[in-house]
């Protein structure tokens, strides 16, 4: 499929679905950010040697940075 075609069908979707698609490719671009590769990287590194986390520090990580919402 053309970029002219996709142009063409996303101009006939509703105002809610073209939203939901725009969400879904920064949800695809974020996905990709080299920022998020790097920080991927780093953490398998970390687990093939052998550093570990227990269920408290995992716990304090996820509460000093939140998830957020798309």
């Amino acid at each position: 499929m053309s970029v002219a075609e996709l142009q063409k069908r996303i101009t006939r979707l509703s105002p809610m679905k073209r939203r939901a698609l725009a969400k879904y490719a920064l949800f695809v671009e974020r996905l990709d950010s080299p920022t998020r590769r790097r920080a991927l990287t780093r953490s398998m590194r970390e687990m093939d040697a052998g550093i570990k986390y227990s269920r408290d520090d995992v716990a304090a990580i996820l509460a000093r940075h939140p998830a957020t919402k798309a």
